[in-house]
């Protein structure tokens, strides 16, 4: 991929929802649209006549169903334009951590050149909801949510990959405590050097509540119209934000003490020593959603994730300072999740200094879809994404897919996709969901893309499941 200024992050949260394959802003109703399109609470539970009764058959009838529930559903994604289709399972695997020789990172820096990997993960610990007759719908989630990017330019590939053995770095020196210390004769800032580099990751906490009604109902015509909104509660347990753009160098980091990092001989007024599992941020998020259902066809939009989090705990800021005295050798695998603190400390690559706190926006964005029910058996849908920000966490393009619901049955429905962006190329989303017990329990897998299973190049890695839905 041509380098570009797209500060990209990934979308598991704008699909991990069993039961919908390509889009979900107009269709997905109780606790699966918290997140997607809260207006959809509104939508009144119906019962489903699949066939009728006959002299010879007693037919199939669902009923209505007001209360859902689920435990441990959502997804993973992980995509790179970097590796291939081995290297990415590699680095998912963990299968050559800590192997790579000299010529090894040599191929690894040429290989993320302008390029990257990207990895979300959206997960509802516990969801339920309830949707009446008459004055609408609520629902109560609890989910993790993770995101982030570690994407390179040329010199930023060579520097983690090789470390010292940059060649920018054209001499070396043994410093008091016998390290080897490369450092360059001509020295530059980062960000000088590092233009359109990105080294992102999000981790919080999300408690929401969320509610959505029907405000307008014209039966003769067919029309409803429906509203939605959502508050949700923020823990925060990660935040690495750097970014040079433009000659400019924006880096900022607040991780929880369970991932002990070292910062080397920087100190923070926000410090939190040993190493508890706690959170140490808090912050706030809403959701608006409008849905207009005209019968047959049904039109969504929603701005999700509108709000920040304010970062107490661990909080640092890196300086623009001139790169030279690395003592490092570099990344030794593809496993960027384990590689990355050497970029932090004393002797290694950025200069930290600590702050009290540092508030972040969340990554918001605007969603519209549209859907058509041709018939019983056949759904078609169509889902657009547009980030509304560049912060840690958003969508470095817009996401553009369509779907088809297929429904050969009562207990099964099966869906496909097409869609494009979000730095991911062309992909083809394809899942199954199953309703058994007379709708009683629910569960389906799905897969962001299936021609990673066909071809090597720009691979997608991911999975949603969920085998705990349940519908009273």
């Amino acid at each position: 991929m041509a380098l570009v200024r797209a500060h990209a992050q990934t979308e598991a949260s704008d699909y991990s929802r069993i039961g919908f394959t390509g889009y979900l802003t107009s269709v997905a109703s109780d606790y699966q649209c918290v997140g997607i399109n809260p207006a959809n609470l509104g939508f009144v539970p119906q019962s489903t006549l699949w066939r009728l009764a006959s002299p010879v058959d007693y037919g199939v009838e669902r009923n209505k169903r007001a209360w859902s529930f689920t435990a441990l559903e959502g997804g993973i994604s992980l995509h790179t334009d970097a590796l291939n289709r081995e290297g990415l399972a590699n680095l998912l695997t963990q299968t050559s951590s800590g192997t790579f020789d000299a010529a090894e990172k040599i191929r690894a820096a040429s290989a993320f050149a302008g390029k990257g990997v990207r990895f979300s993960v959206d997960v509802i610990v516990a969801g339920a909801s309830y949707q009446s007759d008459s004055w609408g719908g609520i629902a109560l989630t609890l989910r993790e949510r993770i995101s982030g990017t570690f994407r390179f330019n040329e010199a930023a590939a060579k520097l983690a990959f090789q470390g010292r053995n940059f060649d920018y770095f054209d001499s070396l020196a043994v410093n008091v405590n016998g390290d080897t210390i490369g450092y360059s004769t001509n020295p530059q800032t980062f960000s000088q050097i590092f233009d359109d580099t990105r080294l992102a990751m999000l981790w919080f906490r999300e408690i929401g509540a969320s509610y959505g009604i029907r405000i307008v109902n014209f039966e003769k015509a067919e029309t409803s119209i429906y509203f939605g909104f959502g508050v949700k509660y923020l823990m925060g347990y990660a935040m690495i934000d750097a970014l040079t753009d433009n000659g400019r160098l924006r880096a900022y980091s607040a991780l929880a003490p369970f991932f002990g990092i070292s910062y080397g001989k920087a100190t923070s007024p926000s410090l939190i020593l040993g190493n508890d599992y706690q959170h140490i941020g808090n912050g706030w998020s809403t959701d608006l959603g409008l849905t207009v259902d005209l019968g047959k066809l049904t039109v969504g939009m929603s701005v999700v994730d509108i709000g920040q989090i304010t970062w107490n705990g661990n909080v640092f800021q890196a300086k623009d300072t001139i790169l030279n005295g690395v003592a490092s050798t570099g990344f030794s695998s593809y496993n960027i999740f384990e590689e990355a603190p050497k970029i932090t400390g004393a002797g290694n690559f950025f200069t930290w200094e600590g702050l009290n706190s540092k508030t972040t926006t969340l990554p918001a964005r605007l969603r519209i879809g549209t859907s058509y029910e041709w018939s019983q058996r056949w759904q078609f849908g169509l889902d657009v994404i547009y980030p509304l920000n560049t912060e840690a966490g958003s969508l470095g393009e817009p996401i553009v897919s369509a779907g088809a619901d297929w429904q050969p049955n009562v207990w099964m429905k099966v869906g496909v996709g097409l869609g494009g962006g979000g730095n991911m190329g062309v992909f083809v989303p394809i899942g199954v969901s199953f309703s058994l017990f007379n709708g009683l329990w629910e569960l389906g897998i799905a897969s962001r893309d299936v021609l990673t299973y066909f071809v090597t190049d720009r691979p997608i890695l991911s999975g949603v499941i969920g085998l705990a839905r349940f519908r009273l």
